[in-house]
């Protein structure tokens, strides 16, 4: 038992079993879905809270740290990147890395006028874009700063529930493979012993577990001390626990 102490009252909560009732999971999960994508999202999203300023101030370790920012900055900007062209000095040392919006440039005419494709032409997404960050090294140094930073894309930008879906980061991984393999084997992903929903429910269950009530109301004496100056509460754990 979880005793929690909220000034001059005393407020016992206890851990309780998760209900198992389809329809109350489902909507559960609904709700909390929203809120956990959000979460997930807040670390990329702090890139995109950057001004075209501060990014211009900011220095690199190597390049392959500057190209981890960006790629992280175009996803939470809604964009995919590439890298673009390379600099090198009269030694042959690379000095100067550009990183593109996906977009940037055009396909080349001769692509769209060819005569007697077996293929349909492939989706045009190139458009021209210009925003892109450059970064150079600094002189006597190893660490690298941006030089450039563009940020004025000449198209629209996906949402950040579709930014997964972009080629670019559109990936299946090792676990996922061997799950696709085990549903095949079970005869095909239309014959599986279970639906959508029972799915989201064990989801759920796993969820509720993890977290529990003890911790749901932990987080909200949390969020009320914060917002309430005069709230004081502690909290005792029993023995058992």
């Amino acid at each position: 038992m979880l005793v929690v102490t909220l000034t001059s009252q005393l407020v016992c909560v206890q851990e309780t079993p998760v209900d198992t009732g389809m329809e109350a999971e489902a909507e559960e999960l609904e709700g909390e879905s929203s809120d956990e994508r959000h979460g997930e999202q807040n670390g990329m999203a702090e890139h995109v809270m950057l001004s075209r300023a501060q990014i211009l101030e900011m220095e690199f370790a190597n390049p392959d740290e500057a190209c981890h920012f960006y790629e992280q900055y175009s996803r939470a900007k809604g964009f995919s990147m590439r890298q673009g062209k390379k600099m090198k000095n009269r030694k042959g040392e690379i000095v100067r890395y550009t990183y593109l919006c996906n977009r940037e440039g055009f396909r080349h005419r001769k692509w769209l006028q060819m005569q007697d494709r077996k293929r349909e032409h492939k989706v045009v997404t190139h458009c021209g874009c210009q925003a892109d960050m450059r970064i150079k090294r600094k002189a006597d140094s190893t660490s690298w700063y941006v030089c450039r930073f563009v940020d004025e894309h000449n198209h629209d930008l996906l949402p950040a529930k579709f930014v997964s879906y972009l080629p670019a980061y559109r990936k299946i991984s090792d676990v996922d493979v061997a799950h696709i393999e085990s549903l095949r084997q079970a005869g095909g992903f239309n014959l599986v012993p279970f639906t959508k929903r029972d799915m989201y429910n064990v989801v759920r269950r796993q969820r509720a577990m993890h977290c529990g009530d003890v911790n749901a109301a932990l987080r909200y004496f949390n969020s009320c001390a914060r917002a309430y100056e005069n709230m004081y509460w502690r909290y005792q754990v029993g023995d058992e626990q």
